[in-house]
């Protein structure tokens, strides 16, 4: 190894962390304040790098990649305005419980913090990246990098999962440090009080109407097996939160879907004498602004103990791992109990509040669209990824009617932004190797538009389901329906999005019919590396709600 060598520097011992934690893909930015890390990743080999075209994409495409794979996603961008940048991505991160570490650049330790006017100087950088992240640090040692890595991705990766930052001024980086080996922190695992497992089995086996309610802590954590077997074992059903979707196929029989607060699934979930809620923090939309009565008998589970009672009290508070605690639940039943009458009938009514609710649904969504919708789910693999960003088809069928059959296979912009879409898809359909097809509205698209690039230069599986409606249509409800007059300051000039796909070398068409999106979208399917189809929501029977 020669004395230059990028494994002998600050930067190869950054390249050697990420190497040891498994990391295979680094959505990034090249920078002067990053270009040693990025030649240093490039030297080990172990790390591919995914060029981004904005630091809030590549933020959002290492969210998308983390919630897609349950690995730790990580961003390379730059200091200053790069990282100000990123901070979009990191808010969402955070608000989805995601697996992000941000590295960022620096400027020189000698002007650090002096606020003299250097270049891409940013004073308090640490304390705006501490807004979104569970921790920061400031490197302060070449010798120490790989150390820093480490310690941020345990954070990252304990418990609720939630973003951190290193930020390594550019000295740092070339500056001449052993070169490490290091070896990946072992990241605990908690098993819930086994007490509390034995009163929850008890509660589950003599409650007369249990309900699981399966926030977004059990895909992401993989817990997704654990409840099925209780859920089997129990024969208890299952209702999800739009971000817990997945946890339970959306096709198994003791499944009830995402609709907790949809008539009359909603008289259902109310009637319930015990609810075991796993990994939410029981969020707006699913329970209608917390207007959504849970019963008093509620068991809540989660690693984080202090989202347990934060909006409903919890009679029974378990802290712990998702999958241990519902394993240790499951322990605990009584064994080969038959399954009472009277769960039967109460699963059969479930269904059938189920099947009223999704009509009711389906009712709002007019027949192209759930002609289109239909035609998603027939010709995307079980485990391909469905991205929604936020627009009128995902809200009203996207994030609910659409079937998920596959844990981690779900992912929307948990703080219902808009415009994160394209980059989550990408770096989803990267990470899990299985074509990810993406939900979006025109306007959210322009906020992204330009990482089609990345998208080609990649060869990322991503289908663009554009719905393009001139504008922001989810505001233009929000003007009619609370405001009245006419809409305002929310209709787009939009390009012709085809041929600006077709532009970035992306095989594209537009769709004025659903009978002719399926064929167009079987084909994306089967050819691999990105597709844009606009659809012209003018030419489709419209969505009413």
């Amino acid at each position: 190894m020669t004395p230059d060598s990028p494994a002998a520097t600050g930067a190869g011992q950054v390249a050697a962390a990420l190497a040891a934690l498994g990391v295979r893909h680094v959505f990034a930015i090249a920078s002067i304040h990053n270009l040693p890390i990025l030649r240093a990743l490039r030297a080990g080999g172990a790390v591919r790098i995914v060029g981004m075209r904005h630091e809030q994409a590549a933020v959002h495409a290492a969210d998308g990649y983390a919630r897609a794979t349950g690995e730790l996603g990580v961003a390379l961008v730059s200091t200053g305005p790069g990282t100000a940048n990123a901070m979009g991505g990191l808010y969402e991160a955070a608000f989805a419980s995601s697996r992000v570490l941000l590295i960022t650049g620096q400027v020189e330790t000698a002007y650090l913090g002096r606020g003299r006017g250097y270049i891409h100087e940013a004073e308090r950088q640490h304390d705006m990246l501490r807004t979104a992240c569970r921790a920061v640090i400031t490197a302060r040692r070449a010798g120490d990098l790989a150390e820093d890595v480490l310690r941020l991705a345990r954070e990252v990766l304990t418990g609720r999962p939630a973003p951190a930052a290193l930020e390594i001024p550019i000295d740092l980086q070339r500056a001449p440090a052993p070169a490490v080996h290091p070896v990946a922190p072992s990241v605990p695992r908690d098993p819930v009080d086994e007490k509390g497992a034995a009163e929850a089995a008890r509660l589950l086996a003599e409650a007369r109407r249990p309900l699981i309610w399966a926030g977004g802590g059990v895909p992401s954590s993989g817990a997704a097996p654990a409840l099925a077997a209780l859920a089997e074992t129990a024969r208890v059903p299952v209702v999800t939160s739009r971000e817990g979707r997945g946890a339970l196929p959306e096709d198994h029989p003791l499944c009830l879907g995402c609709y907790p607060a949809v008539a009359p699934l909603r008289d259902y979930v109310e009637s319930a004498d015990l609810l075991l809620a796993v990994g939410t923090r029981f969020q707006m939309y699913p329970t209608d602004s917390w207007r959504l009565r849970l019963p008093e008998n509620l068991i809540h589970l989660d690693a984080d103990p202090s989202v347990i009672g934060r909006s409903y009290p919890a009679s029974l508070p378990l802290v712990g791992d998702a999958a241990l605690g519902l394993t240790q639940i499951r322990a605990h039943l009584p064994a080969g109990a038959p399954e009472p009458a009277h769960r039967a009938a109460y699963l059969a009514e479930g269904r059938a509040a189920l099947a009223e609710a999704r009509a009711a649904v389906g009712a709002e969504m007019g027949p192209d669209h759930e002609a289109i919708c239909a035609a998603i789910r027939r010709h995307l693999p079980r485990d391909g990824v469905v991205v929604r960003d936020a627009t009128v088809p995902a809200y009203v069928w996207g994030d609910r009617v659409l079937p998920i059959l596959a844990p981690r296979t779900s992912m929307r912009p948990a703080a219902a932004g808009i415009g994160p879409g394209l980059p989550l898809a990408i770096g989803a359909a990267v990470g899990a190797g299985r074509p990810a097809v993406l939900i979006q509205g025109d306007g959210g698209f322009m906020l992204s538009a330009g990482e089609l690039a990345a998208a080609v230069q990649e060869g990322a599986h991503v289908i663009v389901c554009l719905f393009n409606d001139g504008g922001y249509g989810v505001l233009r409800e929000i003007i009619r329906d609370s405001y009245g007059g006419p809409a305002h300051d929310v209709d787009l000039a939009t390009p012709d999005f085809a041929a600006l796909a077709a532009a970035f070398g992306v095989p594209s068409s537009r769709v004025t019919s659903a009978a002719a999106f399926e064929p167009e979208f079987a084909a994306a399917v089967r050819r691999g590396g990105p597709t844009l189809l606009e659809i012209d929501m003018s030419a489709l029977s419209p969505i009413t709600r």
